[in-house]
């Protein structure tokens, strides 16, 4: 049950679509509800994003989010255990489309499926477990399959969301529909869910910025970047080999094990051979 429908399992009372942005908090990254206090802990890398449109990829099997979402709490009971999850709310009813390197509404919203929550793996734990280190949601995928067995969080391509975090102070994931809860949203967080990227700035900044994009980056080992030489820009050359096992004893019947079936290790020979498609 870690992974839920806040819909068709009524875990939240005021689980809604929220067809608004986000209220921005008081402080740039983090906002207060009662007593508890919850901070984007990566808020800078998150505004470096917003700040020229996030994309997210979404695939059929499911795509971790670059930026992840991080966060701190604080004001929690100490011994009191909470469950933590998050969720994605739709920014508005439309969907868009890029026109001119810029997006624009497109349409009426498609129907949304139904709404998942994704639960961070600790939980339920004490107030003190939570407050003691950030808590990352590394492993939470977007997915665009609406048939999802898998848990993912299912969105539309080209439609905007933001996450939602909930804290509920609950004994167990089986129980957080009758716990209080709190809600928590970050306007920076909000994107765009794509299925490949629109704009090319958003894919420079995620290979600059994501730990495991290095092999994109410039000498990579899959940079594609095409080599210079005596003025003129030519791809990098491709060698292509076949391997062929040739049984020896199909050469030398007598001489290689004689007489007897030839074990494979001792009567085998590998013989490479370059392909006439090969680029050198």
């Amino acid at each position: 049950i870690s992974f839920v429908s806040c819909f068709e399992r009524g875990i939240f009372s005021n689980c809604k679509l929220n067809l608004n942005m986000p209220r921005s908090p008081s402080a740039a990254h983090s906002y207060q509800h009662g007593c508890s206090r919850m901070t984007l802990e990566n808020s800078d890398l998150w505004k470096s994003f917003h700040s020229i449109g996030t994309e997210m990829i979404i695939t059929k099997h499911g795509r971790r989010m670059f930026p992840h979402c991080s966060v701190s709490v604080t004001g929690l009971q100490p011994f009191t255990n909470y469950v933590i999850m998050v969720d994605m709310v739709p920014v508005d009813s439309f969907k868009y489309k890029v026109q001119s390197n810029q997006w624009e509404v497109a349409g009426k919203a498609e129907p949304q499926p139904p709404c998942r929550t994704y639960t961070h793996p600790d939980s339920p734990a004490t107030g003190t477990h939570w407050m003691k280190q950030s808590l990352s949601f590394l492993k939470m995928k977007l997915t665009n399959n609406t048939l999802d067995q898998h848990g993912h969080i299912i969105l539309h391509s080209m439609h905007r969301y933001y996450p939602r975090f909930h804290v509920v102070q609950a004994d167990s994931p089986y129980t957080v529909r009758w716990g209080s809860f709190q809600t928590f949203s970050f306007p920076e967080t909000v994107f765009t869910a794509v299925t490949a990227y629109q704009n090319p700035k958003i894919t420079k900044l995620k290979i600059d910025h994501n730990p495991f994009a290095k092999g994109f980056r410039e000498g990579g080992t899959h940079s594609h970047r095409p080599l210079l030489a005596h003025g003129r820009m030519f791809e990098k050359p491709t060698l292509k080999y076949r391997v062929y096992e040739v049984p020896l004893n199909a050469v030398f019947p007598s001489q290689a094990c004689r007489g007897r079936p030839p074990p494979l290790s001792r009567c085998r020979n590998r013989r490479t051979r370059l392909l006439p498609d090969s680029s050198l």
